[in-house]
């Protein structure tokens, strides 16, 4: 953040360990109410300035991927993403070999954009739409279904991410 020219502050480190610690593409509200009990004295706006400060500064990317509010993704590597379709989680799908070894947009685009001429392609991007593993398996309302789903992939990516019988700081109760 310092490198990108962002003045660091608790409310902003707060932030940013919690988007950085959650790979289901939260919004600024989620975060917002994960953070307010640690930090009640922050505001919403901070929140969302500081996801818009990160996401100008290049360290995140801000997402529309479903109607509704932007999510962020702090994954800065080439991804693309899977929406399920009923509660709205979203995973980041690793790129192939094949797409990472592409140096420029063009040589990943598709076919000339015949129906947009002289439209420069900054990125091509695939967006997977169906049901996550909970609503497969027909949870029922959209809001349990959720949860579940972002518990359940908080889980799987804490598990990848620490060793075995590693401590990471706890996520505050979300009610």
């Amino acid at each position: 953040m310092r490198s990108s020219g962002l003045k660091l502050t608790p409310q902003r480190l707060a932030i940013v360990r919690e988007l950085a610690a959650d790979p289901t593409h939260p919004t600024a509200q989620e975060l917002f109410e994960r953070l307010r009990p640690t930090l009640p004295t922050m505001s919403f706006a901070t929140v969302y300035n500081t996801l818009d400060a990160l996401a100008s500064a290049g360290l995140c990317v801000a997402l529309s991927l479903s109607p509704g509010a932007s999510r962020f993704d702090p994954n800065m590597e080439a991804h693309h993403h899977a929406v399920c379709d009923r509660c709205g989680l979203v995973r980041d799908v690793p790129c192939e070999p094949s797409e990472l070894s592409a140096q420029r947009p063009d040589e990943i685009a598709p076919a000339p954009l015949t129906a947009a001429p002289g439209f420069e392609v900054r990125a091509v991007e695939r967006i997977y739409r169906g049901l996550c593993a909970a609503c497969a398996k027909g949870r029922q309302g959209d809001e349990s279904a959720q949860a579940a789903a972002r518990e359940a992939g908080r889980s799987e990516e804490n598990s990848r991410l620490r060793p075995a019988g590693a401590r990471g700081a706890r996520r505050p109760e979300r009610g």
